[in-house]
């Protein structure tokens, strides 16, 4: 079954890291790769507007994924460590999804969590190129066993974004993160999903 999303207030949010930081939040048997040269590891947050799961209509929520970059059998992948839904959103784990709920408010220019410590106020600046960060077609995660994901992305119009008031991250501590300085963002205002689902589990 196909699922297909539209999304807006796309933004992306990226901290260097070091291969053994990246190491001790995989599974065993899946790589951390390089991005340009470094180690990254992002917050990913979005307003769902609206899509389809086969024929069902999805219902508005946000999103916050936690993310790092791997190689998976040859393919640059990126690794979900974490997602995070508002409630209308919870019912993407019947189909596999990794998502547990949290309070989230994204919106142009800023993203907040309280309960997971996450504070992002932003700007927007010129356009970008996502490069990589934009463009990885294939997810891993761990739920009840090693899962892949295949995601197609409609263009966006990217833009480059900076920090307007300290970035506070603490999911991200509490994974063994240790965070250098701001982070580098990307922000999208609007974009589209294409996902089959369920997730493929690996054995």
């Amino acid at each position: 079954m196909l699922g297909h999303l539209r999304v807006r207030d796309l933004v992306i949010a990226s901290w260097e890291t070091d291969r053994p930081a990246a190491e001790r939040a995989l599974p065993t048997r899946v790589e951390p790769a390089e991005l340009d040269g470094r180690y990254l590891v992002s917050l990913v947050a979005f307003r769902v507007v609206g899509g389809r799961l086969g024929r069902l209509p999805v219902l508005p929520y946000s999103q916050l994924n936690v993310r790092t970059y791997v190689t998976w059998r040859g393919e640059p992948a990126v690794f979900f460590l974490g997602s995070r839904v508002t409630s209308l959103g919870l019912p993407g784990r019947i189909l596999g999804a990794p998502f547990r709920q949290a309070r989230l408010r994204v919106r142009p220019g800023s993203v907040r969590a309280p309960g997971l410590g996450l504070s992002l106020d932003y700007r927007t600046e010129e356009p970008a190129d996502p490069g990589l960060l934009g463009r990885h077609e294939l997810g891993l995660f761990e739920w009840r066993g090693l899962r892949t994901l295949r995601i197609r992305r409609r263009e966006a119009e990217w833009r480059r974004a900076v920090v307007t008031e300290p970035a506070s991250a603490d999911i991200l501590l509490a994974l063994g993160f240790e965070l250098r300085g701001e982070p580098e963002l990307l922000y999208a205002e609007e974009a589209a999903f294409k996902a089959e689902v369920p997730p493929r589990r690996l054995e």
